[in-house]
């Protein structure tokens, strides 16, 4: 028992040495990867919060260590929490990747998030957003009298913001998800300007018969409003994935269901077709790998292991073009849609959906397997399709709910004639 403890606290002396050759010896030799120090944190905890520890950390997870391991110190939490505190990005996309829970609370009941956003870690805070949110992008605010919190700018009546529409704890049905509409003034800020509770707002739907439809929700707290409407005029699909996403419809689509329908149509992702490659992001020439987690597909960007120049990264890296909040010209959705599957006729009759061959047998085939989870509720597989657009995204619990409130295809918003159940074998 004492040589087994040994290796145990030898193993977190190797850990802050940064011995990965040692770390894994000692591995071999039957040690714990959860011994924990006087003030309660493990070995994963330690690496999640030094820069230098990367390699580290990701040797331990990959071992099997827990990410969710919890520290009840002072300031405790989890290794994300750790990580979220000293802004190190890369250490947070890799947990986060690995099962890491985003809504764990430390002991000052706060998430990894709120740990980020106090601390002014605007990559991590991003970072997090991106793998949790179910609409993140640039929007048109309109200020005057009776409308938001703050003063209207001198120069004119609206202004472009960042807007994140995110859970304040994990989904669990059938209860509706606890959504927060969080309001940013940049994509550089890591504190929101402003956060409303959506259960504790009245949400009016836009007139997408207009020609320059506006979203008004009002706080039932303050009774203060707030009028949202596109970046652009006469551009209906940024609001309507707002909408959707205040509504509890996810706008973000995972990759793998974006995969499925390349695949299904026989061509390769369209370089504006990245799935969960937010604006904030610079875009990268090559195509990323994809890789899983414990509840969803993530769309992992190569990233920087040098978090020594984090604060310059605003200067550097951002594309002013996406970033800028005067009137641009054209902003690029973090959810774009993906090319729709063809179709080539439709039987009424027996309620089959008239694609080719092979897309039929991917989607069926996928669909059957599991491989992708419904966009709506991740709870379920991917199962029905959209009639006339194709599209395999959602279970066919989700998608009748859809059709029954008329509401458009989850992945391209075109209109729903008709919902198919398809098969595997």
């Amino acid at each position: 028992m004492g040589q087994k403890q040994s290796r145990d606290k030898l193993m977190y002396h190797y850990v802050i040495n940064g011995d990965v050759g040692g770390i894994e010896f000692l591995s071999k030799q039957g040690a714990g990867l959860e011994w924990k120090d006087k003030e309660g944190k493990t070995p994963l905890i330690v690496a999640a919060k030094d820069c230098g520890l990367y390699d580290v950390a990701k040797t331990l997870i990959e071992m099997g260590a827990n990410v969710n391991a919890f520290c009840k110190g002072h300031k405790g939490g989890t290794p994300l929490h750790y990580a979220a505190r000293e802004g190190l990005d890369n250490t947070v996309a890799l947990l986060l990747s690995n099962g890491a829970n985003a809504f764990v609370r430390d002991r000052e009941h706060h998430t990894p998030l709120d740990v980020a956003r106090k601390n002014g870690r605007n990559l991590v805070v991003r970072e997090i957003e991106s793998r949790v949110c179910y609409f993140a992008g640039h929007i048109r605010e309109s200020f005057g009298p009776g409308l938001s919190d703050v003063a209207a700018p001198q120069a004119s009546s609206s202004a472009v913001i960042w807007v994140v529409v995110v859970p304040r704890s994990p989904h669990n049905p059938p209860k509706p998800p606890k959504l927060e509409l969080v309001i940013y003034s940049t994509p550089q800020d890591a504190e929101p300007r402003k956060i409303l509770s959506l259960r504790r707002s009245k949400i009016k739907a836009p007139r997408f018969d207009q020609p320059s439809p506006t979203l008004t929700i009002i706080s039932k707290q303050t009774k203060t409003r707030y009028k949202f409407s596109a970046v652009t005029f006469n551009d209906k699909q940024q609001l309507r994935r707002l909408y959707n996403a205040c509504k509890g419809i996810s706008q973000v689509v995972p990759a793998a269901a974006q995969m499925l329908i390349s695949e299904a149509t026989n061509s390769p992702l369209h370089p504006t077709s990245q799935i969960n490659s937010p604006a904030w992001r610079t875009p990268r020439i090559s195509s990323p790998p994809m890789t899983p987690s414990n509840n969803r597909w993530v769309h992992e960007s190569p990233r920087r292991i040098d978090h020594y120049n984090n604060a310059n990264w605003g200067a550097t890296q951002t594309n002013p073009a996406v970033l800028q909040t005067s009137e641009p010209a054209a902003v690029p959705s973090p959810t774009p849609s993906a090319p729709p599957v063809a179709v080539t006729s439709i039987n009424n009759n027996s309620s089959i959906i008239g694609v080719n061959e092979a897309s039929a047998s991917v989607a069926a085939d996928t669909a059957a397997s599991g491989s992708a989870m419904c966009v709506v509720c991740w709870e379920a597989r991917v199962e029905g399709a959209c009639v006339p657009c194709g599209h395999v995204s959602t279970c066919m619990s989700c998608l009748k709910k859809i059709k029954d409130n008329n509401e458009a295809c989850p992945v391209c918003r075109a209109e729903i004639n008709q919902v198919v159940k398809l098969y595997g074998i």
